[in-house]
């Protein structure tokens, strides 16, 4: 667990505990806290300069959340990645991304599909540092505005949130580092969409997203086996 003392910024009682929330939410989706390591309420009190209130409430909402597990009489840890629910949420994420791609090409503009191209580009030079991780997301993200439901929206958007811990571990499956092949898969996913080929944008997205779920199986798969 992170030793550094991070005072949360004071104000109101709901600010308070919204501010602890989102801080360990992000230290857990980001392997910060990594999956099975244990959380005490004390140590973070202390770290975030806080009372064990808000941390208590925080960490009750995170185990609503799959995120956070408690044990009684051990206190909580940190949920850790299992393969079925990991298999689980890329099933879904499938559904809605696909849905996603028949609202962009049906309702999106010319205007508001060229904005997909910043996305054809990733410097390899921030493979490392999460680099990766915030392009992947911000891409998937853009698709989800663009197909203007709020509903959907909202939930993939905390699929996405929810799955950046498996993502992170699935990286090193990528040969070398090299994430060329992951954008050019965006790309081919770009150019269906402001072609407006429904049937193709909908295979590509559903193709990205089992590629994806392949490479996390395969690298929890080895963790699993590693322990």
């Amino acid at each position: 667990m992170p030793t550094n003392i991070v005072p949360i910024q004071q104000g109101g009682t709901r600010l308070l505990r919204e501010s602890v929330y989102d801080q360990l939410r992000a230290e857990i989706l980001h392997c910060t806290l990594a999956p099975g390591s244990e959380i005490r309420e004390a140590e973070l009190a202390t770290r975030f300069a806080v009372s064990k209130s808000p941390v208590r409430d925080a960490l009750m909402r995170l185990e609503r959340e799959g995120l956070v597990i408690s044990t009684p009489r051990q206190g909580y840890r940190v949920a850790p990645i299992s393969v079925s629910d990991v298999q689980d949420m890329f099933h879904l994420r499938a559904a809605l991304e696909r849905a996603c791609m028949e609202r962009i090409v049906r309702q999106a503009s010319g205007e508001q599909l060229a904005t997909l191209d910043q996305y054809r580009r990733f410097n390899a030079d921030d493979w490392n540092g999460g680099g990766f991780v915030a392009y992947n997301r911000a891409f998937h993200r853009s698709l989800a505005e663009l197909a203007t439901n709020i509903r959907m929206r909202d939930q993939l958007g905390d699929l996405i949130d929810q799955m950046e811990r498996a993502v992170l571990v699935s990286l090193s499956n990528v040969k070398k580092g090299n994430p060329a092949s992951l954008v050019e898969e965006h790309c081919h996913i770009i150019d269906a969409l402001q072609e407006r080929k429904v049937k193709r944008a909908e295979r590509l997205a559903e193709q990205h997203i089992a590629a994806a779920a392949k490479r996390v199986n395969q690298a929890i798969s080895r963790m699993v086996v590693a322990s």
